[in-house]
């Protein structure tokens, strides 16, 4: 009688996404933040985090966290 022009199918997708990782960092940080300032902060660790999951290995990210780059 009906008919679906797509079928979708619930996909849990689990991959975390520089935004999101933003996100929670900022939600856990305490700093009073005009929007403004919230704006630039997650625009910034959106960058560095897409940068660290660009990275291939663990190896790569230590190396990134002590040399003060991350």
């Amino acid at each position: 009688m009906f008919r679906f022009l797509h079928q979708t199918e619930d996909i849990m997708d689990t991959e975390l996404t520089p935004t999101q990782m933003a996100i929670e960092f900022l939600r856990r940080d305490t700093t009073v933040m005009t929007p403004a300032q919230y704006l630039k902060k997650l625009k910034l660790l959106e960058l560095e985090f897409a940068d660290l999951m660009a990275l291939s290995s663990l190896e790569e990210i230590d190396l990134a966290w002590r040399l003060g780059i991350h």
